[in-house]
């Protein structure tokens, strides 16, 4: 017989907070409707969905009128977010175009227990949000590259490589 482990006495480790759920975090039927009316009827500029308690609810939304720079500067500094957002674009052909993004923003500095909330609901609520690209960023630099906004002036003209 195998000797009891001397961090936990040869109980077994439980990683969940006492009383927490270990369902997935789900999104509400507001979140849903939410998503919807972004994807079909183009209601929104993005979306924002914030964790509350064991579900993902909409945290605020864009008017279709507000740009990159108000999704930018809505990302909060020290918390995670799911965004949804609709991206105008113009083809090399010069015709425009729109693209949904699924944006998991976790800032560095975060808490630690936000982004492991965030990391386990994405699944759940990612799965639910179909038709969109995905972007993870962790700066606005990320958000930007991922979007195509990012200029050659942003580069570090130092390198030699």
């Amino acid at each position: 017989m195998a000797e009891p482990h001397t961090k936990t006495a040869g109980l077994p480790l439980n990683m969940h907070a006492p009383g927490a759920s270990s369902d997935p975090i789900q999104p509400t039927e507001e979140a849903l409707k939410a998503f919807k009316d972004i994807k079909m009827k183009r209601s929104y500029r993005y979306v924002f969905y914030r964790i509350d308690g064991s579900s993902v609810v909409v945290d605020k939304t864009g008017a279709p009128a507000t740009t990159h720079v108000d999704l930018l500067q809505s990302l909060p500094h020290a918390d995670c977010r799911f965004v949804i957002y609709d991206h105008d674009v113009q083809l090399p052909d010069g015709r425009r175009s729109s693209k949904l993004y699924f944006l998991f923003w976790s800032p560095p500095s975060a808490p630690p227990m936000a982004k492991m909330a965030y990391s386990h609901g994405k699944s759940a609520f990612r799965g639910q949000c179909d038709g969109c690209l995905d972007i993870n960023a962790s700066d606005l630099g990320d958000v930007q590259s991922a979007l195509g906004l990012a200029t050659d002036d942003d580069d570090d003209d130092d390198d030699e490589f």
